[in-house]
């Protein structure tokens, strides 16, 4: 990795390893499941916000310990209420570089509604939401018929008030690389507005009433991603799902017609209004590869080795043209060793993070139950590769 004469911010060491400039050392990106975030609050490290830190300390206690106040589904959506905050001024906290600023207004994914003990709430897409498991998750989707898709109306985010919370964090942290949330035309649609298996067959049945579809969608996307630029994000951050493990969600010549298009003219508006793109996309990642290339992407997320990804054949190939997410792998942490998770990120570093074109990033959400001497071994390992210890 060619290394910058002076100290650089985490926003210009952001861009710049994205870019393949030199860098002082690689940006790293960390990702929580907000009931872990709640956990290492309570056991590892502090928030600086008092509020924050006295939420999630007492969140991670109800959720962990229990409590006689509230049933199941209560104590499991508590830590929810730190879901932005812990994706980003606490991952600046913990000394990543990059910070996840949501757009959209408070009540975007739903107002919860607690009566008769039952966690719900209703999506600005009109889907209604419950508690599954840890998440919340559609328990009725907005569309149940091809005529519900002709006839459905994206929620209205043109309104400056969607925006305020970008403006607020970049104005409190101007050094900070800021991603703003956006959503790809496969996976949002397929699990939080329909159901999977129904719009899955309707890509056979109703391909023109889809692709119609489809257009609409990426064109809000679009224009979200637009005034999240504005307002003072460095990146949109496409979430979209792509894989299982070893092979793809739908066949590739299904996704070139019907999903690439649209990847690519997110990608272009991104960049026209001056951004970055960082897509996250689960699962087996390889066979897209040369398409990403092709569209111009700057950041591939997660790419984990379960998966079937190979992170060392990937950066030999496209490293020079690719920027990749990755390296912390969450799901290899959760039965392994401290020493050989710490072994895993160390390699992962000198593939990719002595070089350039990589951020040190989560494979994935880290979650609550990862084993407390692993999620040390992360905090620790990161801590020495940011300060040059394992460079000679």
């Amino acid at each position: 990795m060619k290394k910058a004469q002076s100290a650089m911010t985490p926003r210009e060491r952001v861009l710049a390893a994205v870019r393949g400039q030199p860098v002082d050392r690689v940006p790293v990106m960390y990702w929580f499941n907000p009931h872990a975030a709640c956990r290492l609050m309570a056991e590892f490290l502090p928030a600086p916000d008092w509020f924050w830190n006295r939420a999630g300390r007492r969140a991670w206690k109800v959720f962990a310990g229990g409590s006689r106040l509230l049933n199941e589904e209560q104590r499991n959506a508590l830590p929810l209420i730190l879901q932005i905050y812990a994706n980003a001024e606490y991952t600046l906290a913990l000394g990543a570089d990059i910070a996840d600023v949501p757009f959209g207004t408070s009540g975007f994914w739903g107002k919860l509604d607690l009566r008769k003990g039952k966690v719900r709430a209703r999506d600005a897409f009109g889907s209604l939401r419950g508690m599954g498991g840890i998440y919340l998750d559609v328990i009725e989707p907005a569309i149940k018929t091809i005529e519900d898709i002709k006839n459905f109306r994206l929620p209205d985010v043109s309104g400056s008030e969607h925006y305020d919370r970008i403006r607020r964090f970049r104005a409190d942290h101007p050094s900070a690389c800021i991603i703003c949330d956006n959503f790809g035309v496969q996976d949002l649609p397929h699990t939080q507005i329909w159901e999977m298996s129904r719009m899955m067959m309707a890509l056979y049945d109703y391909p023109d009433e889809v692709k119609d579809f489809q257009r609409k969608f990426a064109d809000w996307n679009m224009e979200v991603a637009r005034k999240s630029l504005r307002a003072g994000a460095d990146m949109i951050f496409i979430y979209d799902d792509y894989g299982y493990t070893n092979r793809t969600l739908i066949s590739m010549e299904m996704w070139k017609e019907f999903t690439y298009p649209h990847l690519r003219r997110q990608i272009a508006a991104a960049h026209e209004a001056g951004g970055l793109v960082m897509l996250h996309s689960c699962g087996y990642q390889m066979p897209f590869l040369p398409y990403y290339i092709e569209a111009g992407l700057d950041i591939l997320q997660t790419f984990q080795p379960k998966a079937g990804n190979d992170f060392a054949a990937a950066y030999a190939q496209y490293g020079d043209r690719l920027a990749f997410a990755t390296g912390i792998d969450v799901q290899l942490g959760e039965s392994v060793s401290a020493s050989e998770l710490r072994e895993s990120i160390v390699k992962a570093y000198q593939t990719g993070g002595r070089r350039g074109r990589h951020i040190l990033g989560m494979t994935h959400m880290m979650q609550y139950t990862m084993p407390a001497g692993n999620i040390r071994a992360i905090l620790e390992t990161v801590r020495e590769i940011q300060a040059g210890n394992l460079d000679g």
